[in-house]
């Protein structure tokens, strides 16, 4: 299954390739698992997610919520249940936004860490 619309040049090597499942991999350290895609030339790795139990928990929590505020339309919920939903999934997004930037640096690093001739 292609990912992207439009092919992807490497910075690395300037091969273009589509993102399709095949180009897809992850890796761990500890608490940490780092999904990319890489250059079917050269083998660089582009960061796509980084996620640690916390992240996880919240994905989780978060695709619950979702389901919740799916239910709470199509079952036509009291306003003030489908609010209350509402401001739990926004709570857990502003978790999310908090803890993303140290995560993706820290996935980066590793990725880096990873690369081929590095």
């Amino acid at each position: 299954m292609i990912l992207f619309d439009k092919p992807i040049d490497c910075n690395k090597c300037g091969q273009q390739f589509t993102v399709d499942d095949s180009r897809l991999g992850s890796l761990r350290d500890g608490d940490l698992e780092v999904q990319y895609f890489s250059c079917p030339a050269c083998g660089a790795k582009y960061h796509i997610l980084t996620t640690n139990s916390t992240m996880r928990s919240l994905i989780e929590r978060r695709k619950a919520v979702q389901l919740k505020i799916k239910a709470a339309r199509a079952k036509r919920f009291k306003e003030s249940t489908f609010k209350k939903y509402l401001r739990e999934y926004e709570q857990i997004k502003k978790e999310q936004e908090k803890i993303f930037p140290e995560l993706k640096a820290q996935g980066e690093k590793l990725l880096r860490e990873g690369e081929p001739g590095e």
